[in-house]
């Protein structure tokens, strides 16, 4: 899973974004895929086409495979609570945000465990060995906060 949500918390919102968000509201204005009128038709393709974009550019096997979501919250709970069964074991930093940890401590009871890594703001040496220690036979998944600047 690859999570963008730069632009949740961006402001100002760059020009491209307030240009897309009017033509949204102004061109797309219909529920897509609950009706069968001419808006919500074309509302239903424009998502199709980002969704295609979006798969080509991570190399998803199909567009079916890209998933829009409320948040990173909602986001995270699908992923975590869809694809964890019990015995299944998950690595996070430790810098992980409370929408990753809170979920993963509940599923405890479920019999899943989660181990944490220590990133060394440093020595990418040092969190790169610290997340390979820290993985088991049955890591299923890892989490990590990544920050690009």
């Amino acid at each position: 899973m690859i999570y963008l949500d730069n632009s949740a918390t961006t402001f100002p919102k760059p020009a491209s974004v307030r240009k897309a968000m009017t033509e949204a509201v102004t061109q797309y204005g219909a529920n897509p895929g609950r009706s069968g009128h001419s808006m919500s038709i074309r509302a239903s393709e424009e998502i199709y086409k980002c969704r295609s974009r979006a798969a080509k550019f991570f190399g998803a096997r199909s567009p079916d495979n890209v998933v829009f979501t409320l948040n990173c919250t909602h986001a995270i709970n699908i992923v975590l609570k869809g694809l964890l069964h019990k015995g299944d074991h998950v690595v996070v930093s430790d810098m992980e945000h409370n929408a990753v940890i809170r979920p993963l401590y509940a599923l405890k009871e479920r019999g899943i465990s989660y181990s944490s890594a220590k990133i060394s703001v440093e020595n990418s040496d040092e969190t790169l060995a610290s997340f390979r220690n820290a993985l088991r036979d049955n890591t299923k998944l890892v989490v990590c906060v990544i920050n690009t600047e």
